[in-house]
């Protein structure tokens, strides 16, 4: 061998005896114990470090680091040890889990996976229905409408729940005033409403078609305008006068008032004939609830504080003179006292008061009622022992109560009273 090779040889030897020094150095490093002290101290790659110590990542080299917890650190970091117990918790949730377990828990995952997969399914095919099936409230209407005009002319028992149904879904619609306005451009009027509140004998179709009517009407001006044209207030004042129902007469009193609220033409041509002697018939009638007849004390009684109310507002506001001249024309006061509304409250009051003791609510409409057409009917009613023996009968059963909205009506009567029969200090029945 030449002194060249030789050369060679022993170079090669020497470059390999450093790669083996230098990959057993790192193994040691890797597999050495770390020693932590007070100050940082570079962790090698890989090596394991124990519990409890203070660990950074130096920005300068980039290189993690550690050392001892300071005494201020000790504290907060026994704290948030777990206990024995929970450490080894922990440690066996790491652990590799027994082969006898992991069928049972892929075999739970696959049929976790496929659920979901079925549920996803089942919710794209019910979003696809809702989407075949959607319709817009105005879709709805025409279809509602339409519905109607097919079912027969002649009245039929087996079509009486469908046309119920359909009502129903009208008076929840038709509560907004677009809807309304759509239902009554497309001939709702004529077609639903109309023929069953004028010709059909069934009760329940007409309680139910006159509820869409006052929800078709309430708010809804131009609403208004078309059922005050169709003439519904002189077939809603007919029911008034000649019905017995309950229901009737409640649902014909809704209607009615939604069609004269904040509508004075509609006051002045419905009341000044036959509305106000429709509402005092129901007033008069034995064979009415007091409930509904709080109903009619209650719209009269709106009826004239809304005209007080517009006259006062238009002494300021010269624009409303326009409106305010259709409220001067409405004489309410020789409408209700011609037909004898005085003395119809008057009896109500004194023959049905004991049915009052119990109900504070109709008590205040009644109250009401008294105090707004009190100045029409003062010569009538200060003069009715009767009157005044229900009135005080009810304020006194009323201020001895711990109900305080009945010590408030309680309140109401006495201030009533004091001004009708001005007795102040009579207390006595």
């Amino acid at each position: 061998m030449s002194g060249k090779q030789v050369v060679v040889f022993l170079g090669s030897v020497l470059i390999l005896g450093c790669l083996q020094v230098a990959a057993a150095t790192e193994t040691d490093n890797k597999t050495s114990d770390f020693v932590a002290t007070d100050e940082w101290q570079t962790i090698a790659e890989g090596q394991a470090i124990p519990r409890g110590l203070h660990v950074r990542i130096n920005l300068q080299t980039g290189l993690k680091e550690a050392k001892l917890l300071d005494e201020s650190e000790r504290g907060t970091s026994l704290q948030s040890q777990p206990d024995d117990q929970n450490a080894r918790e922990a440690r066996d949730d790491n652990e590799p889990l027994a082969l006898d377990y992991k069928p049972d828990i892929i075999e739970e995952s696959i049929r976790r996976v496929k659920e979901q997969k079925k549920s996803y399914a089942e919710l794209r095919k019910a979003y696809k229905e809702f989407q075949k099936n959607f319709r817009t409230d105005g879709e709805l209407i025409v279809q509602l409408i339409d519905q109607f005009r097919n079912f027969s002319r002649t009245p039929l028992e087996s079509e009486m729940r469908s046309k119920l149904d359909c009502l129903e879904n009208l008076e929840y619609l038709l509560h907004q005033i677009d809807n309304a306005l759509m239902f009554v451009d497309n001939g709702g009027l004529d077609d639903v409403l109309l023929p069953i509140v004028v010709n059909d004998t069934n009760t329940s179709l007409r309680v139910s078609a006159m509820r869409v009517l006052g929800s078709l009407a309430s708010n809804n001006p131009k609403a208004q305008i078309k059922v005050f044209e169709k003439n519904f207030g002189s077939h809603l004042a007919q029911i008034l006068t000649s019905s017995g129902n309950v229901g009737e007469i409640s649902a014909a009193l809704h209607a009615f008032g939604a069609l004269l609220r904040k509508f004075p033409l509609a006051q002045q041509r419905v009341l000044s004939t036959s509305g106000t002697q429709a509402l005092i018939k129901v007033l008069q009638s034995p064979d009415v609830e007091l409930r509904s007849k709080a109903k009619v004390v209650t719209l009269i009684s709106d009826l004239v504080l809304e005209k007080r109310s517009v006259l006062e507002a238009s002494k300021d506001d010269s624009e409303a003179s326009s409106t305010m001249a259709q409220y001067v024309l409405l004489d309410f006061e020789s409408w209700l006292k011609t037909p004898g509304y005085c003395a119809a409250l008057d009896t109500v009051l004194t023959k049905e008061f004991l049915l009052l003791l119990d109900q504070p609510e109709v008590v205040e409409q009644f109250a009401t009622a008294l105090e707004t057409t009190e100045d029409m009917c003062t010569s009538t009613w200060s003069h009715s022992s009767g009157l005044r023996h229900a009135l005080l009968t009810v304020r006194n059963r009323y201020a001895n109560s711990t109900d305080e909205y009945r010590l408030e009506v309680s309140q109401i009567l006495a201030k009533l009273c004091e001004r009708l029969f001005n007795k102040p200090k009579h207390t006595e029945l």
